[in-house]
């Protein structure tokens, strides 16, 4: 079109069509006696959805519990390749009070990784707080992991501005993983300064990812 507008061409079904990748779908009711091959159709109702398909078949077994409000969809979510923005009362993240934030993930083969890390938000005056510090260990037999790499929290607690933060770790050239374990420590009570003080601080974590 002139005006760069994206045009649609339509097909009916009368039976459910298998959508096999990520992608847009868009829906219309359209009056009787109407042209299937017209693109546009007056009086016409609409309706776009986007469809994401996993990018994995990773399992996950989250030894903490969200609360119910904060759950970005379920255990999955934070393992499904959607990230978050920093408005989180939309409910794309998983949110853990007065607790650690702990979980196993089951890559479900041995791969080789480069990068493991974890995405994390902070809006202190909601009471939610990077987590203190975050762990990575692994394993190939999810019996025996390694010793567990530490990445220390480096925003300040004061800092009341929403924002994010990967907590993220590189391995060793080749490194071998089938289990990945993933711990971030809970800031805990809430301190004088806060207007909260006394409160149990959250975690909200949003994505874990694997490279």
């Amino acid at each position: 079109a002139a005006d760069n507008s994206p045009q649609f061409m339509f097909t009916n079904y009368s039976e459910p069509f298998w959508i096999k990748k990520s992608q847009y779908v868009l829906a219309m009711t359209k009056p009787m006696g109407s042209l299937l091959q017209q693109s546009v159709y007056p009086g016409a109702s609409y309706s776009l959805a986007h469809f994401h398909k996993i990018p994995n078949d990773w399992k996950i077994e989250i030894k903490s519990k969200y609360n119910p409000q904060y759950t970005a969809g379920g255990k999955e979510g934070i393992i499904d390749g959607l990230y978050a923005d920093e408005n989180w009362r939309k409910g794309g993240w998983q949110g853990y009070q007065s607790q650690d934030f702990e979980c196993i993930i089951d890559l479900k083969k041995v791969c080789t990784v480069k990068e493991l890390g974890a995405n994390f938000l902070q809006d202190t005056r909601s009471w939610i707080i990077m987590p203190v510090k975050t762990e990575f260990s692994w394993s190939e037999d999810g019996k025996k992991f390694s010793t567990p790499l530490q990445i220390a929290n480096d925003l300040d607690p004061k800092d009341d501005n929403v924002q994010l933060k990967k907590f993220k770790v590189s391995l060793p050239e080749n490194q071998q993983i089938r289990y990945l374990k993933v711990k971030a420590y809970n800031y805990g009570k809430l301190p004088k300064w806060h207007q909260g003080f006394g409160g149990d601080a959250f975690i909200f974590i949003d994505e874990i990812f694997i490279h």
